[in-house]
């Protein structure tokens, strides 16, 4: 079985992507990891949860040991992680640079 990491799985998109493949591709197993920020809810993949094929890895993706370890035996990645809600980067732009 082939294995994707899905970095920011949690939120809208990344959710939506997750629930695409485990509908589609029988042959995929889901790594999400998710940080679980304002943008990130778990309630999104619920319906997924117990599916075999999906498992959650809480994690940033600036930790790049954290990242590494969950993309241990993957054989793709994609990344759907990022700060949103822009204006909040006109007071802390740290957390948009470093995403």
């Amino acid at each position: 079985m082939r294995r994707l990491f899905v970095a920011g799985g949690a939120g809208f998109i990344g959710s939506n992507f997750i629930r695409h493949v485990l509908r589609e591709r029988p042959d995929v197993h889901v790594v999400n990891f998710d940080a679980l920020t304002y943008a990130g809810n778990p309630e999104n993949l619920a319906d997924v949860s117990a599916d075999p094929r999906y498992s959650f890895v809480h994690g940033s993706v600036s930790d790049a040991a954290a990242v590494a370890e969950a993309m241990r035996g993957c054989d793709a990645a994609i990344n759907f992680a990022a700060e949103s809600h822009v204006d909040r980067s006109i007071h802390d732009a740290a957390d948009f640079i470093e995403t």
